[in-house]
């Protein structure tokens, strides 16, 4: 578990200097983000028996080639990746998980350089809230990393590299299907009608919710969904205590953030499109999460612009907001990497490596 508090605080440390040393741009930024996704490759790779899923993707990665192409029930997107790798590189999986965390690193830290104004501020909110998608991520956090490299094009209003981009995120993962509203929901313009039209979809897609996953159920998995479904059923006041947690949590994150919203023509537009994106997650996580936990994945394209909307909240604000700002989230993150690291034993703890396992 030391291992990693000892990569959360080396973040920690390399974010106090993007955040409080003077630059004039963020070429300076390179070699720190070269180190730390050199780091962060190097310790998705070498792990092993360390992950979600393990099990699972082990096992798919050493029968694929006695499956039928296209017939492996995994995205098209994903078995692709697998079947190139083994043909070109041989069947070692551990070279495989860096092949894997180096496509996910590259893609997540070209975007944040490319959209953030403290790039390594946002590989560390990316770390505190989700250990698994800085580095182990698999099919999901593959597809997420796509997504996020498509808001460069949702800020250009390039529609068609949008549509091009998400789409190769759907072929990894179902779920980045429900991505595609956002080329549009970036420039909405919240206002009371807006508010109260959302709130209904919140309150009916609650009441349906179930109904809506028997149909959708596909975006996470369709062998997996009838098996979630049934699981969710039995577990509805965990899901529910799920949804308390998380929308707290969540709610925190919007109000923090409301304060900076201006869609007025002096407003920061990007920022307000980022926290578009952000509120359209709430209200997916709000409608999906009652079905059962798992399915509150389905709000993980959206939730991950976070990352982006915060710094940008920073950049734009006087010294005395940026003050309070960096409380709520150091200490909210702290709070959010223990339990993370805490509540899945088996998974994250205790991490292996190849050489112990």
């Amino acid at each position: 578990m030391v291992i990693y508090f000892i990569i959360y605080l080396i973040f920690f440390a390399f974010t106090l200097g993007d955040l409080f040393l003077s630059r004039e741009s963020k070429r300076p930024l390179l070699v720190p983000l070269i180190l730390l996704g050199i780091m962060m490759i190097i310790f998705a790779g070498l792990r092993w028996e360390t992950g979600t899923d393990w099990p699972n993707y082990l096992r798919y990665f050493r029968i694929i080639d006695k499956l039928e192409l296209g017939k492996t029930q995994m995205e098209k997107g994903y078995e692709l990746i697998v079947r190139i790798y083994k043909f070109t590189f041989g069947s070692n999986y551990t070279g495989f998980l860096f092949f894997n965390a180096t496509i996910l690193i590259l893609i997540t830290y070209l975007s944040v350089y490319r959209s953030s104004p403290y790039p390594i501020f946002s590989l560390f909110l990316l770390l505190s809230y989700s250990v698994v998608g800085s580095s182990f991520g698999v099919r999901q956090d593959l597809s997420i990393c796509l997504i996020l490299f498509s808001f460069t094009f949702i800020r250009d209003r390039a529609l068609v590299k949008f549509i091009i981009c998400v789409f190769l995120a759907t072929l990894i993962h179902n779920s980045a299907v429900i991505f595609f509203p956002a080329y549009y929901l970036y420039n909405l313009k919240w206002n009371v009608l807006t508010a109260i039209f959302f709130l209904l979809v919140v309150a009916s897609g609650f009441y349906w919710s179930s109904s809506i996953m028997q149909i959708f159920g596909g975006m996470i998995s369709e062998r997996k969904a009838e098996f979630y479904l049934e699981l969710g059923m039995d577990n509805a006041e965990e899901s529910g205590t799920s949804l308390v947690k998380g929308l707290a949590g969540r709610i925190l994150f919007l109000v923090t953030l409301i304060p900076f919203v201006n869609y007025s023509e002096n407003g920061d537009k990007v920022f307000n499109g980022l926290f578009n994106l952000y509120v359209f997650s709430i209200i997916l996580y709000a409608i999906f999460t009652p079905v059962g936990a798992v399915f509150s994945r389905l709000a993980r394209p959206y939730e991950i612009f976070q990352i982006l909307a915060i710094p940008f909240a920073y950049y734009g604000t006087n010294r005395f907001y940026k003050v309070a700002l960096l409380v709520i989230i150091f200490t909210f993150s702290i709070y959010k990497f223990s339990s993370a690291i805490r509540n899945d034993p088996g998974i994250l703890v205790p991490y292996k490596t190849i050489f112990t396992a």
